[in-house]
């Protein structure tokens, strides 16, 4: 470890490391570690994205929950323990409690139709009647090339339903502005990385362009914003990718400026977790290509940044997930996952 200014302190994972090669790692697309029926279970989506599956992490017991094609993305609402499971282009939803599929629901927002829309790092989050979900317009979706630098900058990134009645979902309110760092006239994927903090009633997020976080009550009224940034982090190149950008374009700047890639709430020990990808990092060796390492930046309840964690690239996957035992991260060499507990 090294110190710097308060809370920069940085640290090795060994520091942390529970049990290595806790859980197995098999050919799937994990998405969520949750409490569903009494028991701790991950949910994965299999590799051909037709199966919806769940491995219990106590007994290690696999179970199918659904069968489908084109499945994406899933949330559970601890509160039932119900399961919302998006397939096709986000077009249709699974609901296991009600067993039924149904249209994704759709809403006007600044006079154009928008959908969930969901990813690993912008996570959707159900609570008692109410989902929170990422959203983007019709257009959008069906137009990799669509120009929503106009619609972005005045559009909030978070969409909250009424769920009491699956048939008949409802889109209650539209919220959450960027934080104020966040460059106005510049969009990558624009991702909003949010966390919820049900106890605290609060929802933190963040852009992967602000070194900020925006803290924001349930009602989507914004309380305040606190920097939680890396003593590793460079200003990524200044480049607008609103409109006329190739898949190619965007993932050579992916590949080398160091962006925010993710932000959890840990509500097992009280945490907040922020992952910087340190591609564009320069390497005193530029002829070695390698996996580029990543940082978790690990805060207190407060946002109150404790210290850092450099991951190596190479050896672990940049994801997390969260549950009572610790902090789960894939081990790319073992093919396994290694247990954390931070504090």
């Amino acid at each position: 470890s090294f110190l710097g200014c308060s809370g920069d302190v940085v640290k090795t994972p060994d520091e942390f490391l529970k049990q290595e090669s806790v859980l197995p790692q098999f050919n799937w697309r994990e998405q969520v570690i949750a409490d569903i029926g009494g028991s701790e279970k991950m949910l994965f989506l299999t590799q051909n994205r037709d199966a919806l599956c769940s491995l219990e992490l106590e007994t290690k017991k696999i179970d199918t929950l659904f069968t489908g094609y084109d499945l994406h993305y899933v949330c559970v609402n601890e509160d039932d323990g119900s399961v919302w499971l998006s397939m096709g282009n986000w077009e249709k939803i699974w609901h296991s409690k009600t067993n039924t599929k149904i249209q994704c629901p759709l809403a006007k927002y600044h006079d154009k139709p928008i959908r969930w829309k969901g990813t690993p790092q912008q996570s959707f989050f159900a609570c008692g009647n109410r989902l929170f979900t990422g959203f983007l317009t019709e257009e959008a979706f069906a137009d990799y090339n669509f120009d929503y630098a106009g619609f972005r900058e005045k559009s909030s990134l978070i969409a909250e339903w009424d769920i009491s009645d699956v048939n008949n979902i409802k889109c209650v309110k539209i919220f959450g502005k960027r934080p104020s760092d966040q460059p106005k006239d510049m969009f990558v994927d624009d991702y909003y990385y949010t966390a919820f903090n049900v106890e605290d009633s609060v929802i933190v997020a963040a852009t992967e362009l602000s070194q900020s976080v925006v803290v924001m009550n349930f009602k989507g009224e914004k309380l305040k914003e606190k920097k939680l940034s890396s003593v590793f982090y460079v200003p990524p190149e200044k480049k607008d990718f609103s409109q006329n950008h190739s898949a190619i374009d965007k993932i050579n700047y992916w590949n080398s400026n160091m962006l925010f890639r993710g932000l959890y709430y840990d509500k097992y020990r009280k945490l907040y977790y922020r992952l910087l990808d340190l591609s564009g990092e320069k390497s005193e060796n530029t002829f070695t290509k390698k996996e580029a390492d990543w940082v978790l930046i690990v805060a207190d309840s407060k946002l109150r940044k404790k210290y850092e964690v450099r991951f190596e690239g190479e050896k672990y996957n940049g994801f997390l997930w969260i549950g009572k035992q610790g902090v789960y991260v894939r081990n790319k060499k073992d093919k396994t996952f290694d247990l954390f507990v931070f504090d």
